[in-house]
């Protein structure tokens, strides 16, 4: 094919698709009269970006048309109209910057992906599920600012020194490894490596924040390393001493250095889904890893029966009905969050197991009764 030709066929090409992406079917009779080409390379043409996009075909009585997947399925227009109103909370984030634009023209693409005739189904769609969301950041420059250094972070493999306020008001100074932002109860988190450990920081209460380039981040590491003696072939030569001779020279920081490039390694790598969420199995909302898991055993009565013969509020959640109420059992750690849900129920509501949760509860409910 001379250049001439595949410039027109390129340029074909993106026509064809920009159709299909504003939902509507194409046809070869459409493609051959549009381009004033022969009915063999009309169809070519379709053939090739059915084979490069897995373009979907139906027939509309004998004719054959080509859309793109999703175009026509009920079902999907359901998952299309969910998926835009949950795309809503990206977008208060980061409406007005760079962000916010992709996420309108991502979102305008999907709606056109939509066949032509089933758009007003899913405009009624869309309406009818609504997300309501109240989260307003009162600084809301500063906080784009702090989410785009965790994004860059997370995509460059750095690291970010944060000064952040706890929720019960100390601050500190953090060196931490973002991995994942996450949305919860109109509150944004990030998940990040400090210390060895995954911790979780309210994205609302970092104050202050300042990019750590990776080789900083393995001389940080590194040293951290050696002062906590987890080199344990330095027993016998440490870094100011002499190698014995005949013995080769060991340099202590550079095996450090090359243990933090590991360990770093595997923190910017992310395991499955499912892995990533083990971190949350015995959690209550947000709280994770920092209380032991144990058996919970409530005996629930009135409205919050009903409450939580609708919903689990956690995947461990058991119920039995009793004559006395609803048995609710569960097995996870008692965070703070916990305690105050319990606390919420009441006066429907008796803790059986554990005896230290009750005790708890009970002086916790009696100095707020006094």
């Amino acid at each position: 094919m001379s250049a001439r030709n595949t410039f027109a066929a390129t340029r074909r090409s993106h026509a064809i698709l920009k159709k299909l992406r504003r939902g509507e079917g194409v046809t070869i009779s459409q493609v051959s009269d549009e381009f004033g080409i022969q009915y063999p390379q009309a169809r070519a043409d379709l053939k090739l970006l059915e084979e490069l996009y897995e373009l979907n075909t139906y027939r509309d009585g004998r004719i054959k048309v080509w859309e793109l997947p999703g175009a026509g399925d009920p079902t999907a227009h359901v998952g299309i109209a969910a998926a835009l109103e949950l795309g809503g909370v990206a977008l208060d984030i980061f409406k007005h910057t760079p962000y916010g634009e992709a996420i309108d023209e991502l979102t305008a693409e999907w709606r056109n992906r939509v066949r032509s005739a089933a758009r007003e189904r899913l405009r009624r769609l869309s309406s009818a599920l609504v997300l309501r969301r109240t989260w307003a950041p009162m600084d809301r420059e500063h906080t784009l600012e702090v989410l785009e250094e965790f994004l860059d972070a997370i995509q460059l493999r750095r690291g970010v020194f944060i000064t952040y306020e706890r929720s019960d008001g100390d601050v500190g100074d953090y060196l931490v490894i973002p991995r994942r932002l996450i949305w919860y109860q109109d509150r944004l988190w990030l998940q990040a490596v400090h210390d060895d450990e995954e911790k979780l920081f309210d994205v609302a209460g970092v104050q202050q924040y300042k990019a750590c380039p990776q080789a900083k981040l393995v001389e940080q590491l590194a040293e951290r390393i050696v002062k906590q003696g987890e080199l344990v072939e330095h027993e016998q030569v440490g870094p100011d001493l002499e190698a014995q001779e005949g013995q080769p020279e060991f340099d202590v920081y550079d095996e450090a250095a090359q243990m933090a490039r590991e360990r770093l390694e595997q923190w910017f790598e992310y395991g499955s889904r499912e892995e990533e969420d083990a971190y949350f199995a015995d959690s209550f909302g947000i709280f994770a890893t920092n209380f032991e898991p144990q058996q919970v055993v409530l005996l629930v009565r009135d409205s919050w029966a009903n409450y939580l013969r609708r919903y689990r509020v956690h995947h461990s959640q058991q119920i039995e009905e009793t004559d006395r109420g609803l048995q609710v059992i569960l097995q996870l750690g008692l965070c703070p969050e916990f305690k105050s849900f319990v606390m919420g129920m009441s006066p429907s509501v008796e803790v059986l197991e554990p005896a230290s949760l009750r005790e708890e509860l009970s002086e916790r409910g009696s100095v707020w009764c006094s």
